[in-house]
């Protein structure tokens, strides 16, 4: 029956017995776009014993996890392996360019007593341990959010630091044959005969290993199964989007993938789409010897305590998944199958990747219809009081712009990604893609839409003033007439969409706009609210609409 244990602490194993040094075989990694990703590997056994693996990643707390027909236990430990050191040219360093090879050396003349008795001195270079030259990326992914700058550069506990390469200071260090261990001055050494063979030299390394323990076994051996999730691999999506068919566009979805943790040897790599909870993110699992346990227990306590950088691998920049706001047509789940889920796993096959490689490769393509339309949003100008905030971003949200609207023709969804847009071979323009479901209609914006002109104004109503009195704040109730005008200075006809954001309770609007609630100031005195129309705008044409609404004020 198969067990599954959680590896949090053992107890200690029997460093007498003998370790057989094993490879786990990476099977597959899944990679989310906010550089964690979920490894999976195998290694088999013949039975009870110690098993060694010299190496041990970097893991997230609480996701390292062994899956056998036994009984396994795991400790993290450090052991001197013997490992081949390629030497190319010399390094002027007699004790690491001569490590291990055996000598014969001539003291000079004037060296007394040793030189009138012992005029040359055999014996083998002591081979000084090494600690393994790895290359160690940063993977401390939460310090890229601004707001968590401080926690990581103030707060957050230094990593355990390995420990300083073993000197030998003024002295060659010998071992002659009786077992003797000599140090010898370097000024006095006249010459060193050393024997071949030269280039790859045994040397004795200290790494942190993982033993596992196989307490019981199948008697016909069986196999261990090992997961967790590590950070260091991700990937990147990107879209272009082609528009020199007036009826159809296509669209290409490409991924570039980007190793920074361990080689990948024809391992299958699958891409994952999805916003996962992943609390401990920013936490590194005690089991790593990268991490000392004040690091630990500090990050553990920034992660209860709600941070900054709570699940901040989750919402990174660009490449987080934001909904698309479009209307959403239900689609067929018995066509779509697995694509459904909320995360979407898509393999790309098996490859071979070296840590620091990159990978870019095209990973769909399918044709939509599309609309080309004019899109323009005014955003909401008031804050939770009710008060105007004009400002220059605001301003610059309120353009128009050209965009195309289409459905996702994959069975899959598109997620939050850069988009190109190209026109019979040519640049159109770059922006995002958000988060879109199979057959939900997404708007990608193309360019300013410089040859429509646009402006939005409100003005109060004359009238009473009425004060209203709401949790012992006085607030004044006005009503708001607002006016919208498009121009279309093209030679042809435009579809053009149309979005107003306010606070308030609308009265009424013109040409039968939708209503609907925004997520955003639920808690606000005055509901937030949006108005969308699409109408047509004749060749060199104007349009006005006009609405109305009653807003609080905060006095």
């Amino acid at each position: 029956m198969k067990t599954i244990s959680a590896l949090l602490c053992v107890s200690t194993l029997c460093l007498a017995a003998e370790e057989v040094a094993v490879k786990p075989e990476i099977e597959s990694v899944g990679l989310f776009k906010n550089g964690i990703a979920v490894v999976r590997a195998t290694f088999p056994i013949n039975g009870t014993g110690l098993y060694r693996w010299n190496h041990v990643p970097q893991v997230i707390h609480g996701t390292f996890w062994i899956e056998s027909d036994g009984e396994v236990a795991v400790q993290s430990t450090v052991r001197s392996i013997e490992e081949t050191d390629e030497i190319g040219s010399p390094t002027g360093n007699l004790q690491v360019d001569l490590a291990g090879k055996e000598v014969s050396i001539a003291l000079r003349q004037n060296v007394a007593p040793l030189s009138s008795t012992l005029p040359s001195i055999d014996g083998t270079v002591w081979a000084v341990p090494l600690r393994p030259s790895i290359r160690h990326w940063d993977t401390n992914y939460a310090s890229l959010n601004p707001s968590s700058s401080s926690y990581y550069w103030w707060n957050r506990a230094n990593p355990q630091q390995q420990a300083p390469v073993a000197q030998t200071g003024n002295f060659l260090i010998l071992d002659d044959p009786t077992g003797t261990r000599r140090y010898i001055d370097m000024s006095s050494i006249a010459s060193v005969v050393a024997k071949g063979p030269f280039g790859a030299t045994k040397r004795m390394v200290d790494k942190p290993v993982l033993l596992f323990d196989v307490r019981k076994a199948p008697s016909s051996g069986g196999v261990v199964r090992v997961s967790w999730l590590t950070k260091g691999m991700a990937w990147m999506p990107s879209y272009m989007v082609d528009l020199s068919d007036a009826k159809k566009l296509r669209i290409r979805q490409n991924a570039v993938v980007r190793n920074e943790s361990g080689d990948l040897s024809d391992t299958e790599i699958q891409l994952i789409s999805g916003f996962p909870s992943v609390e401990f993110g920013s936490v590194d699992s005690p089991l790593w010897q990268g991490t000392a346990l004040a690091s630990f227990f500090q990050q553990i306590n920034q992660s209860a305590h709600g941070s900054s950088n709570r699940n901040v691998l989750s919402q990174q920049a660009v490449y987080s998944n934001t909904i698309s706001s479009a209307p959403m047509p239900m689609p067929d789940l018995k066509e779509l199958g697995e694509a459904s889920n909320d995360i979407h796993y898509e393999s790309i096959g098996k490859h071979s990747l070296k840590s620091g490689d990159s990978l870019s490769l095209d990973t769909a393509s399918a044709t939509s219809s599309y609309e080309r339309v004019v899109e323009w949003v005014v955003p909401d100008g008031r804050d939770q009081y009710g008060r105007y905030q004009r400002n220059n971003e605001l301003l610059a949200e309120e353009m128009a712009w050209d965009a195309v609207r289409f459905a996702n023709p994959f069975k899959f969804p598109m997620t939050t990604a850069a988009a190109l847009v190209t026109e019979n071979g040519q640049f159109r323009g770059q922006n995002k893609t958000e988060w879109v479901n199979p057959g939900q209609r997404a708007c990608l914006r193309i360019t300013r839409a410089l040859s429509v002109q646009t402006e939005a104004s409100e003005v109060e109503e004359e009238g009473k003033r009425e004060i209203v009195m709401i949790g012992g704040n006085d607030y004044r109730r006005t009503i708001v007439k607002g006016t919208l005008v498009a121009r279309n200075y093209r030679g042809s006809e435009i579809t053009m969409t149309i979005r107003r954001e306010f606070s308030g309770k609308l009265i009424e609007a013109e040409a039968n706009p939708e209503s609907k609630l925004r997520a955003q100031g639920v808690f606000s005195v005055n509901p937030r609210r949006q108005l969308d129309w699409t109408i047509k705008i004749p060749a060199n044409g104007e349009k006005q609409l006009t609405y109305r609404y009653e807003v609080l004020v905060d006095n």
